[in-house]
């Protein structure tokens, strides 16, 4: 009896630590809800049932009071030579944006005008929309 509790005891203690899991996706991926959105820097009541769902793959969903907004294909892309929290997001032409997540809210900062990437991702002015947004709750 004590050979096989040996036995037991040696392969738990050389068997392989199980692996540490992934690292969890860009902290963009997931589904956020619309608080606040200002565009050329005036306060915009768009935001009403707007949400916007980035997913691991690339892509980027909008939707407008729950259902998806349109068949549009949009995808987005980290650029880690701009910096940390440089995206560009595509509607049909890239546009570079500015992202801070912090806890269960995301900061974005858009530009729509062809100008350079928002500085940071409260910045406001002509050609810029500043997206405030709120992690769904249960969502991914």
């Amino acid at each position: 009896m004590y050979p096989s509790l040996c036995l037991a005891v040696a392969l738990s203690v050389t068997a392989p630590a199980l692996k540490d899991k992934p690292p969890p996706g860009p902290p963009v991926v997931g589904r956020w809800q619309c608080t606040a959105l200002t565009i050329d820097g005036a306060p915009n009541p768009q935001w009403q049932g707007l949400e916007y769902e980035f997913t691991a793959d690339g892509k980027w969903v909008i939707y407008r009071d729950g259902r998806v907004l349109d068949d549009r294909a949009r995808t987005y892309k980290l650029d880690p030579k701009a910096g940390p929290a440089a995206i560009d997001v595509d509607e049909g032409r890239p546009q570079p944006a500015a992202f801070r997540v912090e806890k269960d809210t995301l900061r974005l900062a858009i530009d729509t005008g062809g100008g350079a990437r928002p500085a940071r991702p409260e910045a406001t002015g002509k050609g810029i929309m500043t997206f405030t947004f709120e992690r769904v709750k249960g969502g991914k």
